[in-house]
Parts: C-alpha cells; sequence; structure tokens
C-alpha cells in the first residue's frame, strides 16, 4: 500500500496579526446584565489558564444610553490578565442551519431588540473598551427576505471604519451557515470578516469521508479569498433535544456517553487545526448543553467547580485542553500547512488522519482499537490509550496527537 499525502492547506507566512491564530472562550449567556458582568470577574483566571486571550460576551441587557460602567471595568479587568474582550452584539439564540431554521428565531434580545440600533451599540461598547464586535448568526436570505445582503455589507463597511477608529487591532466576526454556500462566499468575498465562522465541523458526520470533506470545503472557502480559517465544533447556542438541525445522523446526534467521547475527540481535532478556534464555555469540562444552568453566575460556578476537580487529574478533558493550546503554540499550528494520510499500513483507511506541521492527528471514527507502531510518541490523547503486546492502542472515538516521525 502507497502512502499519499493531500495537500489541503499551505503554510500561512504572511503578518501575525492576533486574530490569525487566536483561541476565544465564549460565555455561554446570551443575556448578560451588570450584576453578571460583576460576578463573572473570577472566570476571567481560568480563562487565561486555558491559553485563551480573548473571551467573548454578549451584555445584551445593559442600557448603553445609561453609561457601561460595569462594562467598562469588566473590560479592564480583562486587559489587566492580558485577554482581549469582543462584544457579541446580534446572533440567534438557537440554531439557525438547514431545513430547520424557524422564522420565529430571534435575532436579537434584550435592549439590543429594545434600544439603539446596531451600529449605536457598537460604537458604545468600542468606546467602553471593547477590542471588536461580534454579530453573531446571519440569517441567510433563503430564509427571510428580511435579509439584504447589499444592505448588510454596507453595514460592515462602517462597522469596520468604526472598529478602526477605537481600537488598533480590533476584529469584526459572525457566523454563517455552510448550508448557504453563496451567503458565505458573499460574507467572505465582499465583506471581508476577521472571524468569519462557518458550521461545518457540526455538519459532519461521524465517518473519515464526511469530516475530512467539511474540513476541506471551509479551508479552501477561506483561503480562497485569504480569511483566516476559524473553527467551533457546536454553535455558541444551546443545542439540545428538538433543536438539533441535522438529520438524525449530524456527529452529536447519539446517546449521551457517546456524545462525550465524539465531542472530546473532536474538539481535540479541532485544536490542531490552523487558524483560530472558539470554545464554548463548558466545552473545556465536556458538559454537554443540556447540562448547562441557564443563569450565567450558575453556569461559571459549575465551571468552577468542575475545574477544580478536573485540574488535578491526569487526561482530564480540562487537562486535555490545556495541554492541548499549549502544544497548538509551541508547534504554531495555527500557521501550519496540514494535509490529509491515507495509506499508512497499520491505520485502517476508515479512520480519519492528517498532518499538521510536524504533528500527526489521529482521529479513530472506526468500531475497531487501532494500533500505534511500537516507537509511537503520543502528545496528547482525547481518552485514556491502553497497551497491548507492546503498543499503544488507540480505542474508537478517540483523537490523538502523535509526533509525525516516530509514526512514518
Amino acid at each position: 500500500m502507497m502512502t499519499t499525502t493531500t495537500l489541503v492547506h499551505r503554510v500561512y507566512n504572511g503578518p501575525r496579526e492576533w486574530w490569525r491564530e487566536g483561541m476565544v472562550y465564549e460565555l455561554g449567556s446570551p443575556e448578560l446584565g451588570a450584576d453578571g458582568l460583576d460576578g463573572l470577574y473570577g472566570l476571567l483566571e481560568h480563562v487565561r489558564s486555558l491559553g485563551s486571550g480573548v473571551v467573548l460576551v454578549r451584555p445584551s441587557l445593559l442600557e448603553t444610553d445609561g453609561g457601561l460602567d460595569s462594562f467598562r471595568d469588566f473590560a479592564d479587568r480583562a486587559h489587566g490578565l492580558g485577554l482581549r474582550v469582543v462584544v457579541r452584539i446580534s446572533g440567534a439564540i438557537g440554531p439557525v442551519t438547514g431545513a430547520h431554521v424557524r422564522p420565529d428565531n430571534p435575532i436579537v434580545v434584550g435592549r439590543e431588540r429594545e434600544g439603539e440600533g446596531l451600529l449605536e451599540r457598537a460604537a458604545a461598547f468600542l468606546a467602553a473598551g471593547a477590542d471588536g464586535i461580534d454579530l453573531g448568526t446571519i440569517v441567510p436570505p433563503d430564509i427571510t427576505d428580511q435579509t439584504n445582503l447589499e444592505r448588510l455589507s454596507e453595514y460592515f463597511t462602517i462597522l469596520h471604519a468604526m472598529v478602526a477608529e477605537h481600537v488598533d487591532d480590533g476584529i469584526v466576526g459572525a457566523d454563517v451557515s455552510a448550508d448557504y454556500p453563496e451567503t458565505l462566499r458573499h460574507h467572505l468575498q465582499d465583506d471581508w470578516l476577521h472571524h468569519l465562522r462557518d458550521d461545518r465541523l457540526m455538519l459532519a458526520r461521524w465517518d473519515r469521508e464526511s469530516l475530512t470533506r467539511h474540513i476541506t470545503s471551509s479551508l479552501s472557502e477561506h483561503d480562497r479569498f485569504g480569511a483566516a480559517p476559524v473553527w467551533r465544533h457546536l454553535p455558541s447556542s444551546r443545542l439540545v433535544g428538538a433543536d438539533d438541525p441535522g438529520d438524525g445522523r449530524r456527529w452529536f446526534e447519539v446517546d449521551a456517553d457517546l456524545r462525550h467521547r465524539r465531542s472530546m475527540a473532536l474538539l481535540t481535532l479541532m485544536l490542531a487545526l490552523p487558524g483560530a478556534v472558539y470554545l464554548r464555555q463548558g466545552d473545556e469540562i465536556d458538559l454537554l448543553d443540556q447540562d448547562k444552568p441557564s443563569d450565567p453566575l450558575d453556569l461559571a460556578a459549575v465551571i468552577m467547580r468542575s475545574s477544580a476537580t478536573q485540574d488535578s487529574l491526569f487526561g482530564s478533558p480540562l487537562a486535555t485542553v490545556r495541554h492541548a493550546a499549549r502544544m497548538r503554540r509551541e508547534h504554531d499550528l495555527a500557521t501550519a500547512p496540514v494535509a490529509f494520510v491515507s495509506g499508512l499500513t497499520w491505520c485502517p483507511p476508515e479512520a480519519v488522519v492528517l498532518l499538521a506541521r510536524d504533528i500527526l492527528v489521529l482521529v479513530n471514527t472506526t468500531e475497531q482499537a487501532i494500533d500505534l507502531p511500537v516507537h509511537a510518541e503520543v502528545l496528547l490523547s482525547s481518552a485514556a490509550l491502553f497497551q497491548e503486546g507492546g503498543r499503544l492502542v488507540v480505542p474508537p472515538t478517540t483523537t490523538v496527537w502523535v509526533v509525525a516521525s516516530t509514526v512514518a
């Protein structure tokens, strides 16, 4: 069998702006007010400990015309810890993908609905210390005639100028679904957002062909227009029950135990991909969406309690995320070339194998355990490995990072 390496993303050698390679931590509540922000100060240390340099918040309950002292204090505290703050001022609460888009999905909440317009809120938060503005999910014109892409592009032009006026290296971000490729290309080509997130990882099924195709497509679209790849393995909103936008065959549409393993395996794969990565609050401790309290302070308390427990556990989800973030920086994976590998004699063809610089990433999407070569040097794993006959064995639904030269 011949080993084949298929390059799908070239090394990035351009300017090293922070947003091209950052890890963004998304606070889970879509409705934060002054009390919520004040109560989240302790979480900022946790965010920094993960290796993230950016926190995304959605303070939709704050009135900008009455002053933003609570947000200014929050931003100052974050900046003091070396964290940037991006504010989401619009976006969908529930998933807005494919045939399951609902016409009554709210795009704005809190004061976003009742008070100032989008640009007015953006200007106020930027003046109060925000490092960027995020518009959340853009509902495509295929779904609602209220979305006018040309008018939206005019807003983006104004927003870009506004961000540049307040922040030397600020960003503009948004979500768009890969289910609507023309809308995605429009925003990539005409609006040039720093972080344009698609949902291809969420749309993927748990098999080599689907994961390979979705990752390749996302890289290809972003590379085509010189945009930084941006990844999230599930949407920022809560994904539960009937809100699942798939067809019953998405990777997450399984029982809770298998979803835990798949989520950690996919998150570990995502942290090896080039570009920027979005980590949703709770992902770092492998907390399922249906188990997240709706109150932001209650959720923060759950995160802190679980983190204290997992902090001392080798191989815990928290330890895995922290280790992956450190290895990501040390091996400069955010700017690395990416190639898919096939034909390895020791690896079944149904598994996902990709090469990111000097790290080989194996995602065991098969139903069988995979024996690694005798001298394989494992850097990290999404789940516990075991030994058999002097070899490390990768169980099903597990992702490992391996020093490529030890398994060639």
